[in-house]
C-alpha cells in the first residue's frame, strides 16, 4: 500500500512540473560534475565549504531534487581535511577570508535570499552556483542572477544549469560572466559558458573553472577621486609639447603604474575642500556619496583604520605608504657675536683658565707686597697680560735663576697652545651662523613651549596622541604645509618659537626643492606613523586587485624609488640632497601649491651655503675695539678737563685701595 501511494504521489508531482521530472542517473551525474569542481579547483584546497541550499517555495519537487543532490554531494565529496558547514534557508554573512561556497538554489528568488544581508563579498570567495529550474543560458533569469553576483563582487563564480539536450541526462554548462573584456563594452554584464560536462567521459572540458577576469581591463575607465597635492599626486595634462599627460608624485607614480600593468584608463573626480575636510569625519559618510555617484576608488593620503568596524561605507587596501607625522621647528636666535667668542672653549677650560690667571695675579701682589725693594718690571700686571697674550719680555726683566726661568717658560708654552687652539676654533666657529641648540625630542618642543601649528581637522587626533599638550598651543595654519614652511625658515633667527606639525613627506619634499629648508629644523622623534591606503566601495572585488598591484610595487622596490625621487631621507644630510625641480599645481583653494621665494630670499639662501666671512661674524671683535677706544677717548677727556689737584687725588685713591 504504501508502495503504491509513492507512486501516486510522484506521478502528481511530475504531472504538476513537467520539466522537472529527473532520474536517479541525472542526479547521480550532476553530483559527479559538482564533486569534480569542488575537488579539483581552487575550491577543495581552502580549509572550509560553506554550502547554502535555499527553496523559494514554489515547487515541492524542486525541494525534492535539491535535497537528494545534496544527499548524494555529502556522500560523493571525499574524506580530507576540509570542513564543511551546511546552511539551508539561511542568509549568507559576510566572511573577511578567502573561502568557498556551494549555492544549491531553485531559481533567483532564493539565490536573492541567500545574499539578502551583505552588500559585498570582496571577490574572496570561489562560489559553485547550481540552479534547477533556468535551462537557457541567454535567459532573463541567468542574466539578472550574474548581474546579481557582479553588484555582490562575486566574481569567482560558476553557474551550472541543466540545458536540454540529445542525451537522456541533458547538458551540463557552466556559465559565468567577464565585466571587462574586449567584446563588449566596460561593465556589461553578459552570460558566457565556461565550461560544459561531457557525459561519455564524464568530466568536465576544462580544468579552469575559475577563469581570470580582472587581470586585464581592456582599456576600460575606472575613476578616482582624489585632489592635488605634492609630493602625492599632480596631474600634468598633455601641454602639446609631445610629452603626453601624466602623472606626478608618489602616489600617481603608484596610480600610472597599476594602470599600465592592469590595462585601465584612469578617470579623475576631483574632490572639492569641503569633500576633503568631510574625508577626517571618522564616520566615513561622504565615501558613500562619493562612490555610489562619482568614483570605483578613492586616493589622496588616506590613512589605513585597523579598527574600521562594519558601519563605514568603505574598504581600505593594505597601506603603499608609511607617513611620520613629525615636527618642524625654525631656528630659534642666533647667539650674539660676543657669546660667539666663548664657542672655541668649554665652560670648563674657560673656568680653569680664570683660576689659572687669578692666581698668577694674586702670586704677583704677594711677591710685591713681601719684597717690595725687588727689581720688577714696571707695571707687572700688565706685563703678564703682555705674557699672556704672546707679547716679549725686556731681557734685563727676565729672571737670572733656572727656576724662575722654567716658570716663565711653561707658562708661554701654556699661553700659546691656548692661544693657537682658540684662534683655529673662532677661525671655524666665525664662518658657520652657529644657532642655539634646537629641540631634540617632542617633549624639548613641548617644555620650551613652542606654538605649533597645523592643518585644518587635526586637532583632535594630535590632542589625543599627546595629551600632555594645550590646547593653546595650537594654531591653525592659514595654507598647506607645504606653503607655510617658507614663512616658517624666515622666522628662523628670531625670539619666536614655533612648530609645524606635518607628515614627513611634506618636509622632504620642500628639502627636495627648496635650499632655504636649511633654516629649518626637523624634530626626528616621531609622534606618529600612519600607514596610506586606497579606499573603496564596502568590499569592493577591487581591494583585492589593488592588495595585489601594490605587493608587487613593494616586493620589486618600486615604492622605495618614487619616495627616494620625491621625498628626501630623514638621516640625509643637507648638502646631500639631490635638488629637483617645482611642480606647479593649485590647491583645493584655488591658489599656487608650491611655494614661491622672492629674489632676496634666494639669494640669502645663496650667501648661507657659500659660507662667506663676513662683517656679520666679525662684528664682536669690531665692537671690543671700538669699546676699547672709546673708554681711552673717555680717559683722555677726564685728564683733560678736569682739574690736576682732583686728578691727582683720584689717581692717589686708587693706587692706595690697590696696594691694600
Amino acid at each position: 500500500m504504501q508502495c503504491w501511494l509513492r507512486v501516486v504521489f510522484s506521478f502528481l508531482v511530475a504531472s504538476a512540473v513537467p520539466r522537472m521530472i529527473f532520474g536517479s542517473g541525472s542526479v547521480s551525474g550532476l553530483a559527479k560534475a559538482l564533486t569534480q569542481v569542488l575537488v579539483s579547483s581552487e575550491m577543495g584546497q581552502l580549509k572550509t565549504l560553506y554550502m547554502y541550499t535555499h527553496i523559494s517555495g514554489r515547487s515541492a519537487s524542486a525541494s525534492y531534487h535539491l535535497e537528494d543532490l545534496l544527499s548524494r554531494l555529502l556522500v560523493s565529496l571525499p574524506s580530507t581535511g576540509q570542513a564543511r558547514r551546511l546552511f539551508r534557508q539561511t542568509p549568507m554573512t559576510y566572511k573577511p577570508y578567502v573561502h568557498a561556497v556551494l549555492v544549491l538554489v531553485d531559481d533567483l528568488q532564493s539565490l536573492a535570499e541567500i545574499y539578502g544581508r551583505i552588500r559585498a563579498t570582496q571577490d574572496l570567495s570561489h562560489t559553485l552556483v547550481y540552479m534547477s529550474l533556468p535551462t537557457e543560458a541567454e535567459g532573463e533569469e541567468v542574466q539578472l542572477a550574474l548581474r546579481l553576483l557582479w553588484r555582490l563582487s562575486v566574481l569567482n563564480v560558476g553557474l551550472v544549469l541543466r540545458t536540454p539536450g540529445s542525451s537522456s541526462s541533458g547538458q551540463l554548462i557552466m556559465v559565468s560572466y567577464f565585466p571587462f573584456s574586449a567584446d563588449h563594452d566596460c561593465q556589461v554584464i553578459r552570460p558566457r559558458v565556461v565550461n560544459r560536462f561531457r557525459w561519455e567521459s564524464e568530466a568536465w572540458a576544462s580544468s579552469d573553472y575559475f577563469p581570470e577576469k580582472l587581470g586585464n581591463f581592456h582599456g576600460c575607465r575606472l575613476t578616482c577621486a582624489t585632489w592635488e597635492d605634492m609630493p602625492y599626486l599632480v596631474w600634468r595634462p598633455d601641454s602639446g609639447s609631445g610629452k603626453g599627460s601624466a602623472f606626478v608624485g608618489i602616489e600617481g607614480a603608484l596610480l600610472q603604474f597599476m594602470a599600465d600593468n592592469l590595462n585601465f584608463s584612469v578617470g579623475l573626480y576631483w574632490m572639492s575642500k569641503d569633500e576633503v575636510l568631510a574625508t577626517f569625519d571618522e564616520s566615513g559618510s561622504i565615501f558613500d556619496e562619493i562612490f555610489g555617484k562619482h568614483a570605483d576608488f578613492s586616493l589622496g593620503g588616506f590613512h589605513f583604520k585597523p579598527s574600521a568596524g562594519s558601519e563605514i561605507p568603505y574598504s581600505q587596501s593594505t597601506y603603499y605608504f608609511m607617513s611620520h607625522i613629525m615636527l618642524v621647528t625654525n631656528l630659534q636666535t642666533a647667539y650674539s657675536a660676543y657669546e660667539k667668542l666663548a664657542f672655541p672653549f668649554a665652560p670648563l677650560l674657560w673656568r680653569a683658565i680664570a683660576v689659572a690667571l687669578v692666581l698668577a695675579c694674586l702670586l704677583l701682589a704677594v711677591v710685591v707686597r713681601q719684597w717690595p725693594k725687588r727689581a720688577l718690571p714696571p707695571h707687572p700686571y700688565y706685563q703678564l697680560l703682555v705674557l699672556t697674550m704672546g707679547g716679549n719680555l725686556l731681557d734685563r726683566f727676565l729672571p737670572r735663576r733656572l727656576a724662575g726661568r722654567l716658570v716663565i717658560l711653561t707658562w708661554l708654552l701654556s699661553t700659546l697652545v691656548l692661544r693657537s687652539g682658540y684662534q683655529s676654533g673662532m677661525y671655524q666657529l666665525l664662518r658657520q651662523d652657529t644657532q642655539r641648540n634646537p629641540p631634540q625630542t617632542i617633549a624639548e618642543v613641548l617644555g620650551q613651549q613652542f606654538t605649533i601649528q597645523l592643518a585644518e581637522g587635526n586637532e583632535a587626533r594630535i590632542l589625543a596622541s599627546l595629551p600632555e599638550l594645550q590646547p593653546s598651543q595650537l594654531v591653525q595654519l592659514e595654507g598647506s604645509e607645504l606653503q607655510s614652511f617658507p614663512g616658517l625658515a624666515r622666522q628662523s633667527g628670531t625670539a619666536a618659537r614655533l612648530a609645524i606639525l606635518t607628515p614627513y613627506e611634506y618636509f622632504g619634499y620642500f628639502r627636495k626643492v627648496h635650499p632655504m629648508s636649511r633654516r629649518l629644523h626637523l624634530v626626528r622623534e616621531r609622534i606618529y606613523t600612519q600607514q596610506l591606503a586606497f579606499y573603496v566601495r564596502r568590499h569592493s572585488h577591487l581591494v583585492g586587485v589593488l592588495n595585489r598591484q601594490i605587493q608587487h610595487a613593494h616586493a620589486h622596490g618600486f615604492l622605495e624609488h618614487w619616495t627616494r625621487q620625491y621625498v628626501s631621507a630623514v638621516d640625509e644630510a643637507d648638502e646631500s640632497v639631490a635638488r629637483i625641480a617645482s611642480t606647479a599645481y593649485s590647491t583645493l583653494d584655488g591658489i599656487d601649491g608650491d611655494p614661491r621665494l622672492s629674489e632676496a630670499e634666494e639669494q640669502q639662501v645663496v650667501s648661507v651655503r657659500q659660507n662667506v666671512l663676513s662683517m656679520r661674524e666679525l662684528a664682536a671683535l669690531f665692537w671690543l675695539i671700538l669699546w676699547a677706544n672709546s673708554i681711552a677717548v673717555l680717559v683722555f677727556v677726564l685728564e683733560v678737563v678736569l682739574p690736576k689737584d682732583i686728578y691727582g687725588k683720584v689717581k692717589r685713591c686708587l693706587r692706595l685701595k690697590l696696594r691694600k
